[in-house]
């Protein structure tokens, strides 16, 4: 499957930025600093993949967030933007730590992935 995914999560003190795709995992913490990149095993792939095809892509500008933090900095700013065979769909913004319950499973496993990479 030729997907990437990407997410970040921004606030004032918070920067986050995860990209994976089936060859590498890489992450950054510091806006343009450099990413900690690791080989993505395929266990982690089969995993992401089995929460990719839970829902529509095309669908997932149209997700609506669960709740309103970051709005008033109760929340970074979270967002998810998936390259599929070429195209790239994005998510609106949503409150990092509480996803649309359609793609909750994809990004709790791409944020579980990238905290567990050494």
């Amino acid at each position: 499957l030729n997907v990437i995914f990407e997410y970040s999560a921004i606030s004032r003190g918070t920067y986050k930025l995860i990209k994976i795709s089936q060859k590498s995992i890489s992450s950054t913490t510091k806006q343009k600093g450099k990413p900690d990149t690791h080989t993505c095993n395929k266990d982690d792939w089969q995993k992401l993949i089995k929460a990719f095809k839970t829902f529509d892509v095309k669908n997932i500008s149209n997700l609506k967030a669960p709740s309103e933090k970051r709005f008033f900095d109760g929340a970074a700013i979270a967002n998810l933007k998936i390259t599929f065979n070429g195209e790239a769909y994005e998510s609106q913004s949503f409150d990092h730590g509480n996803p649309p319950k359609e793609i909750a499973p994809l990004v709790k496993e791409i944020l579980s992935i990238s905290e567990n990479i050494e």
